[in-house]
């Protein structure tokens, strides 16, 4: 079967367009669309400081070898004349989507950043990547008042899909940019690329009366009629927002979101919803550890928290309906937004204290790059589940990109595909855990510092 998606994709709202199929991959037969697999035979987490010395050899190897096969995503799916980078790919190299997302490119410009450091490329390599994209994201990649859209053409930076332009993507590319002007800033024509993107970017041309930011806007419908109104990915969003070197909005939007949908697990209450790519955005370029915000709150405690009661939500799932779901448990965990053999997905869990169901048609599907994007959140759990796929279905799910994006063990479906969001947060979270080298660039970026000091931020 064909996967699909829409450009809905996970942000969770309609930009008023007509529902399309992805345009098929170039080089790709219809009928390699998805492939089937079969499995062999054969202390909770309050910080994430493990040290290079706290970790196994083989844990080491097998991050090493995830974080290059993730990185060689963000080389092979990158336009050779306009950097830009496509949303998704084949895991086994064979072609790429024609149209880039604009998230995937501010992950690849954190993927570019932090490589010299990493051992992942040379920095002369990495700087020419960074400025090859830089100048497309710039001078090509069209836009609404500095708010790319979506999807753009790879090769020639155009509206697709008739998507939204949308303040989340653009949130997450110019955190890439961020760290790319921190690495590469030096070079003066990157430094002033770098500026250039955050300056141009009017967050109050997306503010309501509210002090919510909308979700995007098209040429259609102009302002999308939908906010970013409750806890989600949106903290990212709206720090950078309130950080900006140009256009900021006032620090009050920190306050106007809704924080209603709270969870308890070991006692703990938590801000909640459910794909855990919520959890893991912000924190891979915020380094919440250590941080309080002006009510008190631990982002990145909430963030542990979740995490854990995914996996206590997924074994009592297992328990209770042992057919459907009985290989869910410590060893193999992780639900996040993801393809599937039905469509694209926006699934996760837990939804409700006490509830052991199959919400939003949770089907068996294991998403890797939930536990991936959990690696600097949950050390332990994360690397264990993800050890253990790779030796259950080898090259079944791990191929030249490192995890394909889902995969159903119950019924013997492997999507063929990459996302390069989902790829992207793979790396981004194992080289934090490995070095906390993301965590280091973005935050020693002024407008990084800016956000969380007017925002109310503080030393725990």
């Amino acid at each position: 079967m064909m996967l699909r998606t829409s450009a809905m994709t996970r942000r969770r709202f309609l930009s008023g367009a007509v529902a399309v199929s992805v345009p098929m991959l170039t080089g790709i037969s219809a009928n390699d669309s998805s492939r089937h697999l079969m499995p062999s035979t054969d202390s909770d987490n309050t910080m994430s400081r493990r040290t290079h010395a706290e970790r196994s050899e083989p844990e080491d190897a097998f991050l090493t070898d995830l974080r290059t096969h993730c990185y060689r995503y963000f080389c092979e799916a990158a336009d050779p004349a306009t950097g830009l980078i496509s949303d998704r790919g084949r895991n086994d190299g064979r072609g790429f989507s024609e149209y880039a997302s604009s998230a995937a490119c501010g992950f690849g410009l954190a993927a570019y950043a932090i490589a010299p450091s990493s051992g992942l490329d040379t920095f002369d390599r990495a700087r020419e990547r960074s400025r090859t994209l830089l100048r497309s994201l710039l001078e090509l990649a069209e836009h609404h008042n500095g708010f790319l859209y979506h999807f753009i053409g790879r090769s020639d930076g155009g509206r697709r899909m008739n998507c939204e332009a949308s303040t989340v993507d653009t949130a997450l590319m110019l955190a890439g940019v961020m760290c790319s002007e921190t690495i590469f800033g030096g070079d003066a024509e990157i430094a002033s690329l770098c500026r250039e993107l955050m300056s141009r970017t009017n967050w109050q041309s997306m503010l309501d009366e509210s002090n919510l930011l909308s979700m995007g806007w098209s040429p259609e419908q102009g302002m999308l009629p939908y906010r970013w109104d409750r806890f989600s990915e949106l903290t990212i969003l709206v720090l950078l927002a309130i950080g900006a070197p140009q256009h900021a909005i006032d620090p009050v939007a920190w306050q106007a979101w809704r924080r209603d949908k709270m969870l308890t697990f070991n006692g703990q209450s938590f801000l909640s919803y459910p794909p855990l790519f919520v959890h893991q955005y912000p924190m891979a370029f915020f380094d919440f550890r250590g941080m309080k915000s002006p009510s008190g709150r631990s982002y990145w405690h909430n963030s542990v928290t979740a995490h854990l009661a995914q996996i206590d939500f997924l074994e009592r799932l297992s328990r209770r309906y042992p057919a459907e779901f009985g290989h869910y448990g410590r060893s193999l965990w992780g639900i996040t937004s993801s393809d599937s053999a039905t469509g694209y997905r926006d699934w996760g869990g837990p939804y409700e204290d006490d509830r052991s169901e199959p919400d939003r048609g949770i089907d068996g599907t294991v998403v890797p790059s939930a536990a991936a994007g959990g690696l600097a959140i949950v050390p332990e759990q994360a690397i264990s589940t993800l050890k253990y796929q790779q030796a259950q279905f080898g090259s079944e799910i791990y191929g030249r990109y490192g995890f394909a994006n889902a995969f159903n063990p119950a019924t013997g479906w492997s999507g063929p595909d990459v996302i390069g969001i989902d790829t992207g947060i793979s790396l981004l979270m194992a080289e934090n855990l490995r070095s906390g080298g993301v965590w280091s660039a973005f935050m020693k970026h002024p407008v990084a510092q800016s956000a969380l000091e007017r925002a109310g931020f503080t030393p725990v």
